[in-house]
């Protein structure tokens, strides 16, 4: 239309457009590419269905900081589809969109912290399962861009940071998919293997660890397999069948590692996995503008979140989600807020352990006493 009506105006086409009108505008094939069906209408698996050659935009909704969204919300009780909470939220039917994502891998969440903690886990998720996906495919897939960075109001939205300034844990987890180095479990012509990817301008070298294991942390097969990967380069790594075959996919879980990079797949969704009843030792270290938790697990503890505006509306925590085995621990920073007592902490510390509905032989942790749900308007 402005090369009819003005054929002097250079113009430049917006995304999605694949270069001419031979192929459709948001063909994955040719230019950037948008995937809002998956958000809207599907599941975010489906983001494995495509390699685009740029993935232009795409997103996934989860509820803004609990301190965040009690200062802009005062609804009694507090629920998912409360008053304040729709107003605070602008997506048609985006409440209903974010349940349908999160029933098809959770089980329906008891308390209304259960929702808001799985909805955050469940953007992450979302979003890590796409742009690991597409930047395994390096370099057909060239590119994403997550809609969307932040938030200008205290709302459900699809942003890493709230309208308040504080991070969801997606924050923390596009810190580690964007990196120069990822790790992660992909398909390859129907088999299993491990991608390790290198955007860096050095070669990398080194070992990857691959076990299957028990719920309760026994090791039932492992492989440990040497890599080369050159600089801005990724290699799939075969896998032996009897490291990735699952044989009770309900008790069982694949666990990568790599130096400091980790990637986890269970055997089948949350809702079905008979997780252990998340037993976790809690120390608290002060230090100047804060303090650092250290968490020790002693079971396998799945997506551990802390919290940290629950401790102190002005508290913020270095990391988001972190997956640990049995014994294994990780120290969280946190600033804003002066050392607590570490009794008060495990209400503000999170696991798909204790959210879930166990399953068979799985027992719930109850930590903490949380919000009920509010009934539907």
């Amino acid at each position: 239309m402005v090369a009819e009506l003005d054929p002097t105006r250079p113009y430049s086409a917006g995304s999605p457009w694949s270069g001419s009108w031979d192929h459709h505008p948001n063909d994955p094939a040719h230019g950037p590419s948008h995937f809002w069906e998956v958000w809207n209408r599907r599941d975010y698996t489906d983001y494995l269905n495509d390699v685009p050659r740029f993935a232009a935009e795409f997103g996934w909704q989860a509820p803004p900081a609990h301190a965040t969204l009690r200062d802009a919300v005062t609804d009694e009780p507090l629920g998912p589809r409360s008053p304040g909470m729709l107003h605070h939220q602008k997506a048609e039917d985006g409440t209903g969109k974010i349940d349908r994502g999160l029933a098809r891998h959770f089980g329906p969440p008891a308390t209304f912290d259960d929702w808001h903690y799985l909805a955050q886990v469940n953007q992450a998720r979302a979003i890590a399962v796409g742009v690991a996906h597409w930047r395994s495919h390096w370099p057909i897939c060239a590119g994403t861009v997550v809609w969307q960075l932040n938030d200008c109001w205290p709302v459900t939205s699809w942003s890493a940071i709230d309208g308040a300034g504080r991070p969801k844990p997606l924050y923390h987890e596009l810190r580690r998919l964007y990196a120069d180095r990822l790790v992660s479990f992909q398909t390859r012509d129907g088999e299993r293997v491990l991608v390790v990817d290198n955007q860096s301008a050095e070669q990398w070298d080194g070992f990857a660890g691959v076990r299957r294991m028990s719920a309760g942390g026994t090791v039932l097969a492992e492989e440990t397999l040497p890599f080369t990967v050159p600089p801005r380069s990724v290699v799939p790594l075969p896998l032996p069948a009897e490291v990735v075959t699952f044989q009770d996919g309900h008790r069982e879980l694949l666990v990568a590692d790599v130096e400091e990079l980790r990637d986890v797949v269970l055997g089948c969704e949350d809702r079905d996995f008979a997780y252990p009843a998340a037993d976790l030792a809690i120390d608290v270290e002060p230090r100047a503008n804060g303090f650092d938790l250290v968490v020790t697990a002693r079971t396998f503890v799945r997506d551990l979140l802390l919290q940290a505006d629950r401790i102190a509306p002005g508290a913020s925590a270095d990391r988001g989600l972190v997956t640990l085995l049995p014994g294994e621990r990780c120290v969280i920073a946190v600033t804003g807020a002066p050392a607590p007592d570490p009794a008060s902490v495990r209400p503000a510390l999170f696991t798909v352990n204790a959210a879930q509905t166990p399953a068979p032989g799985a027992v719930r942790s109850g930590e903490r006493a949380a919000e009920p749900l509010a009934p539907r308007s």
